[in-house]
């Protein structure tokens, strides 16, 4: 009778890579949940209909704290929608400023741009308030790759005058990232003075230094963007294996410029792009060292950095 009770009570014990890819799948599904719900919410709440029964319920009914929270919403969710749509249109604003150095030149005044970027996606390291670590034998969890879709924090270049009455300007200070080449672009479109009056030797161009800074950045966080969704793709199945073949993604680079795959059969790529992300040079190797030509041709067939994503599946 023991026996007989035993066999139908069902086998609940998994391995400890199966565990994690049922979580990975389940955190999938919730963050799906999410974003869908931000999405009708935002929707809902960016409505006309929305505002003409809210100011119909204050008009019929009496003072109820549902309405006065669904009011604050409301309030919220537009001026969200109008920073938004300001952040996407004007991509770079110029603002004026001081700097609060008692010994800075032009007493301190300086002109500032504020670049915008979107974001699209960040790696996800907590989600209620649970902590997700490596350890051996399981899946690698704590790369989940949440769908944010919201601005970075901004990137600022300020522009001083060193010399009085003069409208040559220098870069003062700046939060471009280190792997944008911002003094081969200030030389080409902000030449140095040479003349004691401070006057530029050649026109400076601010407008095209800005447009060519923000390029720059912007193709940087599209590698960047590309290089995560690549390495999201390598999804672990139940048994621990990843799917795809692809074991590791990553830049070997601080501009993204170069990216090296690593495969479950031993065979490791290599990949050059340009600044736009289109692929320049494909080598994969074998474990004996050979080129592998087969998939050369595959992944130059998706013909940006964009694209192997969906060419490698």
């Amino acid at each position: 009778m023991e026996d007989r009770a035993s066999s139908l009570i069902p086998e609940t014990q998994s391995s400890p890579s199966s565990l994690d890819a049922e979580i990975l799948q389940v955190c999938q599904q919730i963050q799906n949940l999410v974003h869908h719900r931000a999405a009708l919410a935002a929707a809902l709440l960016s409505s006309p209909s929305s505002q003409t029964l809210l100011t119909r319920a204050k008009a019929q009914l009496s003072p109820s704290p549902h309405i006065t929270v669904f009011e604050k919403c409301m309030k919220e969710q537009q001026r969200q929608n109008v920073q938004n749509s300001y952040r996407m249109c004007a991509g770079a604003t110029m603002f004026e400023g001081r700097d609060p150095d008692p010994n800075a030149v032009d007493q301190g005044r300086i002109v500032g741009v504020r670049i915008e970027v979107f974001n699209r996606r960040t790696f996800l390291m907590f989600w209620a308030g649970i902590t997700f670590r490596k350890s051996p034998g399981h899946a690698d969890i704590s790369e989940y790759i949440e769908d944010t879709r919201t601005f970075r924090s901004p990137y600022y270049l300020l522009l001083n005058r060193p010399h009085p009455g003069s409208s040559y300007l220098r870069v003062h200070q700046h939060t471009i990232p280190q792997c944008i080449p911002l003094q081969h672009l200030v030389e080409k479109h902000l030449p140095s003075s040479t003349s004691s009056d401070g006057k530029p030797s050649e026109p400076q161009n601010v407008a095209r230094l800005v447009r060519d800074i923000r390029r720059e950045v912007i193709s940087y966080h599209l590698r960047q963007d590309a290089i995560m969704l690549l390495g999201e793709r390598k999804s672990t199945g139940a048994d621990g294996e990843h799917q795809n073949g692809i074991k590791e993604v990553k830049a070997v680079d601080a501009e993204n410029r170069d990216v090296r795959i690593e495969w479950e059969d031993g065979s490791v790529g290599r990949i050059v792009v340009d600044s736009s992300g289109n692929l320049e040079k494909v080598v994969v190797l074998n474990h004996e060292r050979s080129r592998i030509k087969e998939k050369e041709r595959n992944i130059l067939s998706a013909k940006t950095l964009g694209n192997l994503a969906q060419t490698l599946m």
